[in-house]
């Protein structure tokens, strides 16, 4: 079992359902429905459901301490807040775009009794030393935001969280969802490439005159001998090395002038 977070409505005044979950992760478009001002109004009671751990440990305190950590906001503001946000998304996630605005029409889609989303980052908060540590990682994702800066990863567990379990709706809604990779490994670094200048074009079209001639005077030079099995011995002694050069120098201007600092 993961430490878990969930995007929840109510249907009725005592019954919650799950919209979506994370399992280890943080659905970052679940904070793109709040402000920083919705953190910021939770941290009293991280602080305290931090402060009755402790209690617990070192004291015989209540069995059962529970706080209310859930970050409560209008279905309205949520759906003000992510459009507001569209543009972040626009600008450094563009491929996410059409999974975003799918998930912001289907949030406006989904019957709620007091129309009000309920996000629970409760066990997630877990994975940090205090609650001061998680408070600044989530306020640190919108100084990013507003940097248009990248943050998360293109994938299912870092921006929609998977649909809650048992239910197919956002499934059959979207097929950018079902066509989004659900994680991305974190070890993997994909390095930008950039195109090649002119410069180099010009030193690579150089080189493949200079290989082709040299390849040229191998193939004359191994016409001296009358054998062909002498021509085949010297063919292979003389071509062999030359095509490799021409290959190894070709691939390493290639690389050379695409590779970013």
């Amino acid at each position: 079992m993961g430490n878990r977070t969930y995007l929840t409505i109510r249907t009725a005044p005592e019954q919650q359902e799950v919209l979506f979950e994370g399992n280890n992760s943080l659905a970052y478009f679940w904070l793109l429905l709040l402000k920083r001002k919705d953190i910021e109004q939770v941290r009293p009671a991280f602080l305290a459901l931090y402060a009755a751990g402790e209690t617990e440990e070192t004291e015989e305190g209540p069995e059962d301490t529970y706080v209310d950590t859930d970050i409560r906001i209008p279905l309205a503001e949520a759906l003000s807040n992510a459009a507001a946000h569209r543009p972040y998304i626009e600008q450094v996630y563009p491929s996410l775009l059409p999974l975003y605005d799918d998930w912001r029409s289907y949030l406006a889609t989904v019957p709620s009794h007091d129309q009000v989303l309920y996000i629970d980052l409760e066990e997630f908060s877990g994975f940090y030393a205090n609650v001061n540590l998680f408070m600044e990682e989530l306020l640190d994702f919108y100084e990013h935001v507003s940097a248009n800066k990248a943050y998360f990863k293109p994938a299912i567990s870092d921006t929609t969280g998977w649909e809650a379990i048992g239910r197919k709706q956002f499934y059959a809604y979207s097929g950018h969802y079902r066509n989004t990779p659900e994680i991305v490994d974190y070890q993997e670094r994909s390095q930008p490439v950039k195109p090649l200048s002119a410069g180099y074009k010009i030193l690579i079209g150089c080189w493949l005159v200079f290989c082709l001639a040299m390849l040229g005077a191998g193939l004359y030079s191994v016409g001296y001998f009358r054998s062909v099995w002498l021509r085949a011995l010297m063919a292979l002694l003389i071509l062999t090395p030359l095509l490799l050069l021409a290959i190894g120098g070709l691939v390493w201007l290639i690389n050379k002038g695409t590779k970013t600092k």
